[in-house]
C-alpha cells in the first residue's frame, strides 16, 4: 500500500510486514520512521531493533543473517536499512532475494533518499507495494506548509498568528528541522506570552535552506520576492550557479517547445521531459504567461551567464542571475 507521510498515523502498522519509506525532506523522514518504530513497539512487535547503514563496513550477510536468525531474547524484531541511494542492479538483486525470508517474528524497514519511476516497476518494490507500506516523504509547500507550521505552533501552545507564520517562513522555508527548532526556541524561551515579532526576530538566528529547484519553480511562478530571496540565499550558502543555470536553461528550453506547439502535443512533451503532474500546471502557466520573446531573451541570457562561469566570474554570474529575475519576475515586467 502507498500512502504520504501525513497519513501515516492514521495506518496501523502492525497489519504489515515491511516499510519503506523514501524522501529527502529530513524532518518528516525521520519522524514517519519513528512513528512506525512507536507503533511497533507499543503493539509489542518490536521489542529488538536491529539498524543497517549503508557504508564501508556495510555486508549483505549480516544483514540476511538478521533476518533469519532466532533471537535469544525477544520474540519479535525490527531490522532497519538505511540506503543513501536509489538502489542500483547489485542492490536490487540483494533485495529480491531477502524480502521473501521476512516472517511473522521479523519486520523489515528500508529507507531511501528517492523512489524513481523505474523502481516502481522493479520486483523488489512491487513487493513493499503489495505485502507492504510504502510511505512517500515530500516536503509540505504552500498551503500545507502554512498548515504545517500552523499544527506545530499548537503543539506547542503558541498563537499561531498569520504573522509569526509569515515570519518563521521567511527566514527557516526549505529547511523543516531548523524551522521545528525554530519553534521549539520559541516555545522555551517566551511560553506563550510572546513578546513582539520584532523581539522574536532578533532572537532567531537566520537558517533558510533552499536549492535550485525551488529558485526555478518560484521563477515560473513569477514569484518575484520569493525568487529574489532563493538567489540571495544561494549566493550566501556558496552553491555553485552552474546548477542554477542548467537548471533555468533546462526550463526555458521546454517552455519554448511549448508555445511551438499546439496544447495537443503538451502531454507528451511533458512525458518526453519527465514533467511530473504535480508541475505541470506550473510549467503550462509560465508558457503562457511570459511572451516567446522573453523567453528567447532569457535564454540569451543564461547563455550570458554561462560564458561568465567558464571565465570564473562569479561574481557577474550571480549579477546577471540577479537581472534575470528582475526581468522575468519583477512586477514591474509586463507580461504577455
Amino acid at each position: 500500500m502507498r500512502i504520504y507521510a501525513d497519513r501515516l498515523s492514521q495506518q496501523n502498522v502492525a497489519n504489515y510486514g515491511c516499510y519503506l519509506v523514501a524522501g529527502e525532506e529530513p524532518l518528516i523522514k525521520l519522524e514517519s520512521i519513528d512513528s512506525i518504530r512507536q507503533q511497533l513497539k507499543q503493539q509489542g512487535l518490536a521489542e529488538e531493533r536491529i539498524k543497517f547503514t549503508f557504508d564501508a563496513e556495510f555486508q549483505w550477510p549480516d544483514v540476511f543473517d538478521a533476518m533469519s536468525e532466532l533471537s535469544l531474547f525477544s520474540q519479535y524484531r525490527l531490522i532497519e536499512l538505511q540506503l543513501d541511494r536509489v538502489p542500483d542492479k547489485a542492490i536490487q538483486n540483494q533485495l529480491d532475494e531477502l524480502l521473501p525470508l521476512i516472517n511473522p517474528e521479523t519486520r523489515f524497514l528500508l529507507s531511501l533518499p528517492k523512489l524513481t519511476k523505474a523502481n516502481e516497476k522493479q520486483n523488489w518494490y512491487k513487493f513493499f507495494d503489495q505485502q507492504g507500506l510504502v510511505v512517500l516523504i515530500y516536503p509540505p509547500e504552500g498551503g500545507q506548509l502554512h498548515a504545517w507550521v500552523r499544527q506545530r505552533l499548537g503543539q506547542h501552545q503558541l498563537p499561531a498568528s498569520n504573522d509569526l507564520i509569515s515570519l518563521l517562513l521567511h527566514y527557516y522555508e526549505g529547511n523543516l528541522l531548523a524551522l521545528n527548532q525554530a519553534i521549539s526556541t520559541i516555545s522555551l524561551r517566551w511560553g506563550q506570552q510572546l513578546p513582539t515579532l520584532k523581539e522574536i526576530e532578533a532572537g532567531l538566528s537566520h537558517a533558510n535552506h533552499f536549492s535550485s529547484f525551488q529558485l526555478v519553480d518560484a521563477l515560473l511562478g513569477g514569484d518575484f520576492q520569493r525568487s529574489l530571496l532563493i538567489i540571495k540565499q544561494l549566493q550566501l550558502e556558496g552553491e555553485e550557479p552552474t546548477l542554477i543555470n542548467w537548471g533555468l536553461d533546462k526550463e526555458f528550453k521546454l517552455l519554448q517547445l511549448l508555445q511551438e506547439q499546439p496544447t495537443s502535443h503538451h502531454s507528451s512533451l511533458f512525458k518526453q521531459h519527465g514533467v511530473w503532474n504535480k508541475r505541470q500546471g506550473l510549467v503550462s502557466s509560465a508558457a503562457k504567461r511570459y511572451s516567446p520573446q522573453q523567453v528567447n531573451a532569457a535564454r540569451m541570457q543564461v547563455a550570458e551567464i554561462d560564458k561568465a562561469i567558464k571565465q570564473f566570474a562569479g561574481d557577474h554570474a550571480w549579477h546577471q542571475l540577479e537581472r534575470l529575475v528582475f526581468e522575468l519576475a519583477s512586477p514591474a515586467v509586463k507580461h504577455a
